[in-house]
Protein backbone atom coordinates (compact mmCIF):
# COMPACT_ATOMS: atom_id res chain seq x y z
CA UNK A 1 0.00 0.00 0.00
CA UNK A 2 1.43 3.28 -0.98
CA UNK A 3 1.42 6.52 0.42
CA UNK A 4 -0.94 8.06 -1.67
CA UNK A 5 -3.67 5.55 -1.37
CA UNK A 6 -4.71 7.30 1.61
CA UNK A 7 -3.48 11.28 1.02
CA UNK A 8 -5.52 13.79 1.73
CA UNK A 9 -4.63 17.10 0.14
CA UNK A 10 -7.05 18.82 2.16
CA UNK A 11 -8.77 21.04 -0.82
CA UNK A 12 -11.98 21.62 1.72
CA UNK A 13 -11.96 25.46 2.93
CA UNK A 14 -14.09 24.46 5.97
CA UNK A 15 -11.12 23.29 7.12
CA UNK A 16 -10.26 26.67 8.00
CA UNK A 17 -11.05 27.76 11.55
CA UNK A 18 -13.10 30.83 11.45
CA UNK A 19 -14.28 31.42 7.89
CA UNK A 20 -16.68 33.31 7.61
CA UNK A 21 -19.06 34.59 4.73
CA UNK A 22 -17.29 37.05 1.92
CA UNK A 23 -14.19 35.39 3.37
CA UNK A 24 -14.57 37.60 6.54
CA UNK A 25 -14.25 35.81 10.12
CA UNK A 26 -16.86 33.37 10.75
CA UNK A 27 -18.58 32.30 14.54
CA UNK A 28 -17.06 28.80 15.99
CA UNK A 29 -20.65 27.42 15.40
CA UNK A 30 -20.33 28.28 11.40
CA UNK A 31 -16.82 26.55 11.32
CA UNK A 32 -17.90 23.50 12.87
CA UNK A 33 -20.95 23.17 10.39
CA UNK A 34 -18.48 23.32 7.70
CA UNK A 35 -15.96 20.91 9.31
CA UNK A 36 -18.92 18.53 9.27
CA UNK A 37 -19.44 18.58 5.39
CA UNK A 38 -19.19 15.42 3.40
CA UNK A 39 -16.07 16.58 1.61
CA UNK A 40 -14.09 17.53 5.13
CA UNK A 41 -11.96 14.78 6.15
CA UNK A 42 -12.16 11.81 2.78
CA UNK A 43 -11.33 13.92 -0.09
CA UNK A 44 -8.33 12.46 -1.59
CA UNK A 45 -6.00 14.56 -3.80
CA UNK A 46 -3.87 12.86 -5.63
CA UNK A 47 -3.67 11.32 -9.48
CA UNK A 48 -4.35 8.07 -10.08
CA UNK A 49 -4.86 7.47 -13.70
CA UNK A 50 -3.33 9.98 -16.03
CA UNK A 51 -4.34 9.29 -19.89
CA UNK A 52 -1.23 8.85 -22.40
CA UNK A 53 -1.86 11.42 -24.84
CA UNK A 54 -0.41 11.45 -28.20
CA UNK A 55 1.39 9.06 -29.94
CA UNK A 56 3.44 11.55 -31.42
CA UNK A 57 4.38 13.26 -28.06
CA UNK A 58 5.00 9.78 -26.41
CA UNK A 59 7.61 9.07 -29.44
CA UNK A 60 9.28 12.14 -28.27
CA UNK A 61 9.52 11.40 -24.73
CA UNK A 62 10.54 7.88 -25.39
CA UNK A 63 13.36 9.57 -27.29
CA UNK A 64 14.20 11.56 -24.54
CA UNK A 65 14.68 9.47 -22.22
CA UNK A 66 16.68 7.04 -23.97
CA UNK A 67 19.13 10.20 -25.11
CA UNK A 68 18.98 11.07 -21.71
CA UNK A 69 20.35 6.94 -20.29
CA UNK A 70 22.56 7.47 -23.32
CA UNK A 71 23.80 11.00 -22.87
CA UNK A 72 23.03 12.59 -19.36
CA UNK A 73 23.07 8.89 -17.02
CA UNK A 74 26.07 10.23 -15.54
CA UNK A 75 23.24 11.27 -12.64
CA UNK A 76 24.46 13.58 -10.11
CA UNK A 77 26.76 12.18 -7.25
CA UNK A 78 26.67 13.82 -3.69
CA UNK A 79 29.38 16.88 -5.55
CA UNK A 80 26.94 18.02 -7.59
CA UNK A 81 24.57 18.84 -5.00
CA UNK A 82 24.16 22.97 -3.69
CA UNK A 83 23.17 21.69 -0.50
CA UNK A 84 19.26 22.08 -2.05
CA UNK A 85 19.06 26.11 -1.10
CA UNK A 86 17.44 27.35 -4.03
CA UNK A 87 16.76 26.57 -8.08
CA UNK A 88 19.72 24.97 -9.95
CA UNK A 89 18.87 26.52 -13.39
CA UNK A 90 19.64 24.43 -16.52
CA UNK A 91 23.20 24.12 -16.93
CA UNK A 92 23.24 27.25 -19.68
CA UNK A 93 21.25 24.96 -21.75
CA UNK A 94 17.71 25.16 -24.04
CA UNK A 95 14.68 23.43 -23.77
CA UNK A 96 15.32 19.88 -25.75
CA UNK A 97 12.08 19.93 -26.98
CA UNK A 98 9.02 22.08 -28.79
CA UNK A 99 7.56 24.54 -26.96
CA UNK A 100 3.46 25.16 -26.37
CA UNK A 101 3.55 28.83 -27.21
CA UNK A 102 0.36 28.75 -25.14
CA UNK A 103 2.08 28.28 -22.28
CA UNK A 104 3.71 30.36 -20.03
CA UNK A 105 6.25 30.43 -17.42
CA UNK A 106 3.94 32.97 -14.96
CA UNK A 107 3.38 30.24 -11.99
CA UNK A 108 5.42 30.60 -8.82
CA UNK A 109 4.47 27.04 -7.91
CA UNK A 110 2.58 23.90 -9.47
CA UNK A 111 1.44 20.98 -7.02
CA UNK A 112 1.73 17.69 -9.13
CA UNK A 113 1.22 14.28 -8.53
CA UNK A 114 2.71 11.94 -11.30
CA UNK A 115 -0.09 9.63 -13.60
CA UNK A 116 0.40 5.93 -11.39
CA UNK A 117 1.50 7.15 -8.38
CA UNK A 118 -0.98 5.71 -6.61
CA UNK A 119 -0.34 2.31 -7.69
CA UNK A 120 3.31 2.64 -8.21
CA UNK A 121 2.78 2.77 -12.29
CA UNK A 122 4.12 5.70 -12.93
CA UNK A 123 7.03 6.05 -15.67
CA UNK A 124 9.47 7.55 -16.72
CA UNK A 125 8.09 8.46 -20.07
CA UNK A 126 5.20 9.62 -18.75
CA UNK A 127 6.71 11.99 -15.66
CA UNK A 128 8.96 13.32 -18.54
CA UNK A 129 5.80 14.38 -20.67
CA UNK A 130 4.58 15.92 -17.94
CA UNK A 131 7.64 18.09 -17.08
CA UNK A 132 8.14 19.00 -20.43
CA UNK A 133 4.79 21.07 -20.54
CA UNK A 134 5.14 21.96 -16.61
CA UNK A 135 8.65 23.49 -17.15
CA UNK A 136 6.60 25.66 -19.09
CA UNK A 137 4.62 26.80 -16.69
CA UNK A 138 6.31 27.14 -13.85
CA UNK A 139 10.41 26.47 -12.02
CA UNK A 140 9.01 24.81 -9.45
CA UNK A 141 6.63 21.77 -8.40
CA UNK A 142 5.34 20.57 -5.28
CA UNK A 143 4.95 16.53 -4.53
CA UNK A 144 2.90 15.00 -1.73
CA UNK A 145 4.82 11.70 -1.38
CA UNK A 146 8.42 10.06 -1.84
CA UNK A 147 7.52 6.38 -2.53
CA UNK A 148 7.10 4.53 -5.91
CA UNK A 149 10.36 6.17 -6.82
CA UNK A 150 8.40 9.53 -7.56
CA UNK A 151 11.13 11.71 -6.39
CA UNK A 152 13.78 10.12 -8.58
CA UNK A 153 11.78 10.26 -12.21
CA UNK A 154 10.97 14.24 -11.35
CA UNK A 155 14.24 14.78 -10.93
CA UNK A 156 15.20 12.74 -13.63
CA UNK A 157 13.04 13.83 -16.26
CA UNK A 158 14.46 17.46 -15.35
CA UNK A 159 17.82 16.02 -15.94
CA UNK A 160 16.96 14.56 -19.42
CA UNK A 161 15.17 17.78 -20.25
CA UNK A 162 17.87 20.69 -19.16
CA UNK A 163 15.25 22.28 -18.02
CA UNK A 164 15.10 25.28 -14.84
CA UNK A 165 13.13 23.35 -12.24
CA UNK A 166 13.48 22.21 -8.33
CA UNK A 167 11.30 20.06 -6.52
CA UNK A 168 9.51 20.42 -2.81
CA UNK A 169 9.74 16.76 -2.23
CA UNK A 170 7.58 14.86 0.09
CA UNK A 171 6.88 12.53 3.02
CA UNK A 172 3.48 11.54 3.26
CA UNK A 173 3.22 10.55 6.89
CA UNK A 174 0.68 8.17 8.16
CA UNK A 175 0.12 7.13 11.92
CA UNK A 176 2.69 3.98 10.93
CA UNK A 177 6.66 4.12 11.16
CA UNK A 178 7.00 1.74 8.32
CA UNK A 179 5.65 4.06 5.54
CA UNK A 180 7.70 6.93 6.87
CA UNK A 181 11.21 4.81 7.27
CA UNK A 182 10.17 3.42 3.08
CA UNK A 183 9.64 6.78 2.02
CA UNK A 184 13.11 8.22 3.87
CA UNK A 185 14.97 5.59 2.48
CA UNK A 186 13.37 6.68 -1.29
CA UNK A 187 14.40 10.34 -0.77
CA UNK A 188 17.93 8.67 -0.09
CA UNK A 189 18.38 6.91 -3.67
CA UNK A 190 17.27 10.24 -4.82
CA UNK A 191 20.38 12.10 -3.47
CA UNK A 192 22.61 9.28 -4.21
CA UNK A 193 21.64 8.91 -7.73
CA UNK A 194 21.36 13.33 -8.38
CA UNK A 195 22.42 14.86 -5.22
CA UNK A 196 20.51 17.49 -3.69
CA UNK A 197 20.56 20.43 -5.95
CA UNK A 198 17.10 19.66 -7.54
CA UNK A 199 15.47 19.61 -3.96
CA UNK A 200 13.90 22.88 -2.58
CA UNK A 201 12.91 21.51 0.60
CA UNK A 202 11.14 18.23 2.40
CA UNK A 203 7.24 18.41 3.00
CA UNK A 204 6.62 16.27 5.93
CA UNK A 205 2.94 15.60 6.27
CA UNK A 206 -0.02 16.92 4.74
CA UNK A 207 -3.00 17.64 6.69
CA UNK A 208 -1.94 15.13 8.92
CA UNK A 209 -3.04 17.19 11.89
CA UNK A 210 -6.42 18.14 10.67
CA UNK A 211 -7.23 14.44 9.37
CA UNK A 212 -6.70 13.04 12.42
CA UNK A 213 -10.22 13.29 13.58
CA UNK A 214 -11.25 11.14 10.45
CA UNK A 215 -8.36 8.63 11.25
CA UNK A 216 -10.15 8.17 14.98
CA UNK A 217 -7.20 9.73 16.50
CA UNK A 218 -6.71 13.07 18.24
CA UNK A 219 -5.26 16.60 17.60
CA UNK A 220 -2.82 16.17 20.40
CA UNK A 221 -1.83 12.77 19.45
CA UNK A 222 -1.57 13.28 15.74
CA UNK A 223 0.69 16.45 16.27
CA UNK A 224 2.96 14.51 18.58
CA UNK A 225 3.30 11.97 16.13
CA UNK A 226 3.88 14.63 13.01
CA UNK A 227 6.37 16.83 14.89
CA UNK A 228 8.54 13.74 15.58
CA UNK A 229 8.76 12.86 12.28
CA UNK A 230 9.99 16.15 11.40
CA UNK A 231 12.30 16.42 14.08
CA UNK A 232 13.49 12.67 12.42
CA UNK A 233 13.99 13.72 9.32
CA UNK A 234 16.51 16.30 10.16
CA UNK A 235 18.28 14.03 12.62
CA UNK A 236 18.13 11.89 9.46
CA UNK A 237 19.61 14.63 7.74
CA UNK A 238 22.63 15.16 9.91
CA UNK A 239 23.30 11.31 9.81
CA UNK A 240 23.34 11.40 6.61
CA UNK A 241 25.81 14.43 6.50
CA UNK A 242 28.50 13.24 8.89
CA UNK A 243 28.37 9.69 6.82
CA UNK A 244 28.98 11.53 3.20
CA UNK A 245 32.22 11.40 1.91
CA UNK A 246 32.19 13.99 -0.23
CA UNK A 247 31.27 17.32 2.63
CA UNK A 248 27.82 17.83 1.39
CA UNK A 249 25.90 19.69 3.76
CA UNK A 250 22.16 17.49 3.75
CA UNK A 251 21.11 19.50 6.40
CA UNK A 252 20.62 22.97 4.46
CA UNK A 253 17.95 20.90 2.72
CA UNK A 254 14.82 23.16 4.41
CA UNK A 255 12.45 20.61 6.05
CA UNK A 256 8.46 21.67 6.76
CA UNK A 257 5.10 20.74 6.87
CA UNK A 258 1.97 21.50 5.23
CA UNK A 259 -1.71 21.83 6.80
CA UNK A 260 -4.61 23.99 6.42
CA UNK A 261 -4.87 26.57 8.18
CA UNK A 262 -6.02 26.45 11.96
CA UNK A 263 -4.82 26.72 15.59
CA UNK A 264 -2.80 23.73 15.28
CA UNK A 265 -0.54 26.10 12.85
CA UNK A 266 1.02 27.13 15.74
CA UNK A 267 2.18 23.38 16.75
CA UNK A 268 4.35 23.19 13.76
CA UNK A 269 6.04 26.69 13.81
CA UNK A 270 8.47 25.34 16.12
CA UNK A 271 9.89 22.98 14.32
CA UNK A 272 9.73 23.84 10.90
CA UNK A 273 11.87 25.44 8.33
CA UNK A 274 8.64 26.66 6.15
CA UNK A 275 5.07 25.54 6.19
CA UNK A 276 2.61 25.49 3.64
CA UNK A 277 -0.97 26.45 4.35
CA UNK A 278 -3.43 25.07 1.97
CA UNK A 279 -6.30 27.52 1.78
CA UNK A 280 -9.11 26.97 -1.05
CA UNK A 281 -11.91 29.42 -1.65
CA UNK A 282 -14.13 27.38 -3.38
CA UNK A 283 -14.87 25.46 -0.37
CA UNK A 284 -15.65 29.16 1.33
CA UNK A 285 -18.83 30.97 1.04
CA UNK A 286 -16.97 33.02 -1.55
CA UNK A 287 -17.65 33.31 -4.98
CA UNK A 288 -14.89 33.31 -7.63
CA UNK A 289 -14.69 36.91 -7.84
CA UNK A 290 -13.79 36.94 -4.79
CA UNK A 291 -11.34 33.78 -4.72
CA UNK A 292 -8.04 35.59 -5.15
CA UNK A 293 -8.39 38.24 -2.62
CA UNK A 294 -10.10 36.59 0.02
CA UNK A 295 -7.13 33.64 0.17
CA UNK A 296 -4.25 36.66 0.38
CA UNK A 297 -6.10 38.64 2.93
CA UNK A 298 -6.96 35.55 4.61
CA UNK A 299 -3.65 34.55 4.59
CA UNK A 300 -2.24 38.34 5.06
CA UNK A 301 -4.67 39.20 8.09
CA UNK A 302 -5.59 35.58 9.46
CA UNK A 303 -2.82 33.26 9.15
CA UNK A 304 0.14 35.44 9.50
CA UNK A 305 -0.94 37.54 12.45
CA UNK A 306 -1.95 34.29 14.49
CA UNK A 307 1.56 32.49 14.02
CA UNK A 308 2.69 33.01 18.10
CA UNK A 309 5.75 35.08 17.44
CA UNK A 310 7.62 33.41 20.61
CA UNK A 311 7.10 30.05 19.25
CA UNK A 312 10.87 30.57 17.24
CA UNK A 313 12.57 27.71 18.58
CA UNK A 314 13.54 25.75 15.58
CA UNK A 315 15.65 22.88 17.16
CA UNK A 316 18.85 21.71 15.27
CA UNK A 317 18.77 18.66 12.60
CA UNK A 318 19.13 15.70 15.19
CA UNK A 319 17.18 16.80 18.04
CA UNK A 320 14.01 15.37 19.55
CA UNK A 321 13.43 12.17 17.42
CA UNK A 322 10.96 10.62 19.55
CA UNK A 323 8.64 13.49 21.14
CA UNK A 324 7.19 17.21 20.62
CA UNK A 325 9.66 18.58 22.74
CA UNK A 326 10.93 22.00 21.74
CA UNK A 327 14.48 22.62 21.92
CA UNK A 328 15.73 26.38 21.85
CA UNK A 329 18.82 27.78 19.94
CA UNK A 330 20.40 30.41 18.95
CA UNK A 331 19.17 29.92 15.27
CA UNK A 332 15.61 30.04 16.41
CA UNK A 333 13.12 32.27 13.46
CA UNK A 334 10.16 31.93 12.08
CA UNK A 335 9.35 29.55 9.55
CA UNK A 336 8.87 31.17 6.01
CA UNK A 337 4.98 30.55 5.20
CA UNK A 338 3.75 29.67 1.80
CA UNK A 339 0.05 29.94 -0.08
CA UNK A 340 0.29 25.63 -0.12
CA UNK A 341 -2.77 25.62 -2.07
CA UNK A 342 -4.48 27.36 -4.13
CA UNK A 343 -7.20 26.54 -7.33
CA UNK A 344 -10.88 26.20 -8.80
CA UNK A 345 -11.92 23.56 -10.54
CA UNK A 346 -13.18 23.89 -14.11
CA UNK A 347 -16.73 20.88 -13.69
CA UNK A 348 -18.34 18.14 -12.02
CA UNK A 349 -19.61 14.72 -12.02
CA UNK A 350 -22.71 15.68 -9.87
CA UNK A 351 -24.34 18.95 -10.69
CA UNK A 352 -25.43 19.85 -7.98
CA UNK A 353 -22.41 19.55 -5.94
CA UNK A 354 -21.01 22.07 -9.59
CA UNK A 355 -21.71 25.40 -7.27
CA UNK A 356 -19.73 26.25 -3.92
CA UNK A 357 -21.40 27.97 -0.55
CA UNK A 358 -21.31 31.12 -2.68
CA UNK A 359 -23.05 30.67 -5.71
CA UNK A 360 -20.68 30.53 -7.90
CA UNK A 361 -19.80 27.87 -10.59
CA UNK A 362 -17.26 25.25 -11.53
CA UNK A 363 -16.12 26.19 -15.00
CA UNK A 364 -13.46 27.35 -17.13
CA UNK A 365 -14.80 31.54 -17.42
CA UNK A 366 -14.64 31.13 -13.65
CA UNK A 367 -11.11 29.50 -13.36
CA UNK A 368 -10.17 31.98 -16.18
CA UNK A 369 -11.19 34.87 -13.85
CA UNK A 370 -9.58 33.19 -10.90
CA UNK A 371 -6.18 32.78 -13.03
CA UNK A 372 -6.23 36.46 -13.72
CA UNK A 373 -6.81 37.92 -10.39
CA UNK A 374 -4.28 35.91 -8.67
CA UNK A 375 -1.24 34.76 -10.92
CA UNK A 376 0.02 37.90 -11.91
CA UNK A 377 -0.69 39.91 -8.69
CA UNK A 378 0.65 37.28 -6.67
CA UNK A 379 3.40 37.11 -8.48
CA UNK A 380 3.63 41.18 -8.40
CA UNK A 381 3.37 40.94 -4.23
CA UNK A 382 5.50 38.57 -3.74
CA UNK A 383 3.60 36.19 -2.50
CA UNK A 384 4.85 32.37 -2.79
CA UNK A 385 2.06 29.78 -3.92
CA UNK A 386 1.30 26.84 -5.43
CA UNK A 387 -1.34 26.60 -7.83
CA UNK A 388 -3.56 23.15 -7.34
CA UNK A 389 -3.59 21.54 -9.92
CA UNK A 390 -1.52 20.35 -12.50
CA UNK A 391 -3.75 17.70 -14.41
CA UNK A 392 -7.48 16.38 -13.97
CA UNK A 393 -7.51 13.11 -11.79
CA UNK A 394 -10.14 10.54 -13.56
CA UNK A 395 -9.79 8.40 -10.40
CA UNK A 396 -11.60 11.09 -7.95
CA UNK A 397 -14.92 10.56 -10.09
CA UNK A 398 -15.86 8.23 -7.41
CA UNK A 399 -16.05 11.11 -4.87
CA UNK A 400 -18.46 12.82 -6.83
CA UNK A 401 -18.65 17.01 -7.09
CA UNK A 402 -15.89 18.76 -8.75
CA UNK A 403 -12.87 16.21 -7.18
CA UNK A 404 -11.61 15.46 -10.46
CA UNK A 405 -11.51 18.44 -12.06
CA UNK A 406 -8.78 20.79 -10.74
CA UNK A 407 -6.48 20.73 -13.17
CA UNK A 408 -4.85 23.24 -15.39
CA UNK A 409 -4.62 20.58 -18.34
CA UNK A 410 -7.06 17.69 -18.48
CA UNK A 411 -6.50 14.06 -17.80
CA UNK A 412 -4.90 13.76 -21.36
CA UNK A 413 -2.50 16.16 -21.02
CA UNK A 414 -4.37 18.83 -23.21
CA UNK A 415 -4.41 22.40 -21.67
CA UNK A 416 -7.93 23.25 -20.93
CA UNK A 417 -9.38 26.42 -22.70
CA UNK A 418 -7.95 28.85 -20.67
CA UNK A 419 -5.42 31.60 -21.86
CA UNK A 420 -2.22 31.52 -18.98
CA UNK A 421 -1.20 34.67 -17.57
CA UNK A 422 1.89 35.89 -19.21
CA UNK A 423 3.83 37.81 -16.16
CA UNK A 424 7.37 36.90 -14.41
CA UNK A 425 7.23 35.27 -11.15
CA UNK A 426 10.48 35.23 -8.49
Amino acid sequence: MTSYEHKSNGVANEKLNGVGVNGGGGTAAAASTMKMSWWAAFLQRTSLRRLIAYAAVAVVVLVLVIVGAVVGTKRRDENGGNNGSGNSGNNGQQPSFPLDPRLKNSFWGIAYTPYGAIDCTATQANVTKDIMQLSQLTTRIRLYAADCNVTSLVVQAIEDLHVNMSVYAGIYVHPDAESYASQVAQLDNTYAAYGPSRILGVTVGNEYILNAPSRGDTIVNASTWLVSRINDYKAHLLQLTSTSTTAVNYTSIPVGSSDAAGDFINTLVPVSDYLFVNIHPWFSQNTFEQAAWFSWSYMQNIVMPGVDPSLTAIPPAGVSTTSAAVVPTSTARLPELFQGEFGWPTGTDSPPLGVNPAGSLAGIPQMQRVLDDWVCPSNRNGTKYFWFAAYDEPWKAMYGGVEQHWGIFYANGTLKEVTIPDCPHS
